[in-house]
């Protein structure tokens, strides 16, 4: 991908384009998925989950999230694997071959839509950190951080890639901090049945980075380079649940950012860790989103677009949208794993030698609409039941070839 936009993984890292890198190894690759996995925000999810269950969170949820997590970031990030492996491609450049135009559009205005969603949180979950260490009122530390993330993204690509490897350490230690100096009382899952509504959270967590993984897998040789891409995502971010679930047990608070500036010592300036950390999360936001946005309007000039999801981001920013965690995951969870089902399939249909065929829009769109639909209405399993939808079609799509 040429634009400036698109070349931004987690972080602003670059993605290569179709002629770089052939063969490329994991260690080349893993930084996005390893970004994706230290974030602040599975501490977050993990006490949020904690919450809601009002103790140890049931290992069963856990599994079966993670789980799916594998296979939605396993299915899709083929495609991006060098030839015959895969396409050989990011997203952007495979999807006309997947998708007929109508659904590249409204793709594009979904994943707008969810770019902005994710700046609000994370810049909501860094600002708040930023104002709380340094006293100053709520609003500012948002808009503050908000300007930086603006700043940097329209920097050129090389100095985005130095602050993505930064924060993401930053991430790492801020969880490993938390495991080893506020460690639970207990431990912070139970062997039960049931939470599928902490496997949809998880499920939703890894959504938008499971759609675009041909964006951070492409040009990888093997198999097994994918593999340990994918293992390096889902295992920091499991280990991310489990320590914030850990804090709400030691403290009986859910709200990571009011706890850590409620202490004393380094306990306080681990907010310096939230604010720093989130940076590499949030800057994905306005690469992926100004993509978005120019999938709508092609001719809309890359920096306004970053300029239009950095301000409607600062404003849930501001509103704190990153306290309302579980129900937006949720919601991305039904709206966004549904097209990875046809898709993937249609990719390992071609590798096996079959006639391309264009995904259509009823294999994925009214699972959407029914996960979207139930999810609202407060059914924990929206997202599976929209996953079990848009398999059903897309089996009914394959034998009707």
């Amino acid at each position: 991908m040429s634009e400036r936009p698109s070349d931004g993984g987690p972080g602003g890292a670059r993605t290569p384009s179709l002629n770089e890198a052939p063969g490329r190894r994991w260690p080349s690759a893993v930084g996005a998925w390893l970004g994706i996995g230290t974030a602040p925000a599975t501490l977050v999810l993990g006490a949020a989950m904690a919450a809601r269950h009002g103790g140890a969170v049931p290992v069963t949820g856990l599994l079966v999230g993670g789980v799916l997590m594998a296979a939605l970031l396993w299915g899709q990030g083929r495609i991006g694997l060098r030839r015959p492996l895969g396409d050989g491609g990011t997203l952007t450049a495979v999807l006309p071959a997947y998708l007929g135009d109508a659904s590249r559009v409204l793709l594009a205005g979904v994943l707008a839509v969810t770019m902005v969603g994710w700046n609000g949180f994370n810049v909501g979950l860094g600002g708040a950190s930023l104002a709380a260490l340094t006293h100053l009122p709520a609003w500012t530390g948002p808009a503050l951080l908000e300007v930086a993330v603006l700043a940097v993204s329209w920097a050129p690509a090389r100095f985005g890639n130095r602050i993505a490897v930064f924060t993401t350490l930053s991430a790492a230690v801020l969880v490993g901090w938390c495991l080893t100096v506020l460690p639970p009382p207990g431990a912070p899952v139970r062997l039960t049945a049931g939470g599928l509504a902490d496997a949809s959270a998880l499920i939703g967590y890894a959504s938008v980075f499971a759609l675009r993984a041909p964006d951070f897998s492409v040009g990888l040789a093997r198999r097994r380079d994918l593999a340990w891409c994918v293992g390096l995502l889902i295992g920091p971010a499991l280990l991310g649940v489990l320590a914030g679930a850990g804090l709400w047990l030691r403290t009986g608070s859910a709200d990571v950012v009011a706890l850590l500036a409620a202490g004393s010592g380094l306990a306080a300036y681990a907010n310096l860790f939230v604010a720093v950390a989130v940076f590499a999360a949030a800057l994905t936001t306005t690469y992926s989103g100004a993509l978005a946005l120019r999938g709508l309007a092609p001719r809309f000039p890359a920096r306004t677009a970053m300029l239009l999801v950095a301000v409607l981001g600062g404003v849930l920013a501001v509103a704190r949208f990153d306290r309302l965690v579980l129900p937006w995951l949720t919601l991305l969870a039904a709206a966004l794993p549904v097209l990875v089902v046809p898709m993937a399939t249609e990719a390992v249909a071609r590798r096996r030698g079959r006639a391309s065929r264009t995904v259509p829009a009823w294999c994925w769109v009214p699972p959407a609409l029914l996960a979207v639909t139930c999810a609202l209405a407060g059914v924990d399993s929206a997202p599976l039941l929209g996953l079990l939808l848009a398999g059903a079609c897309t089996v009914l799509w394959r034998l009707r070839g």
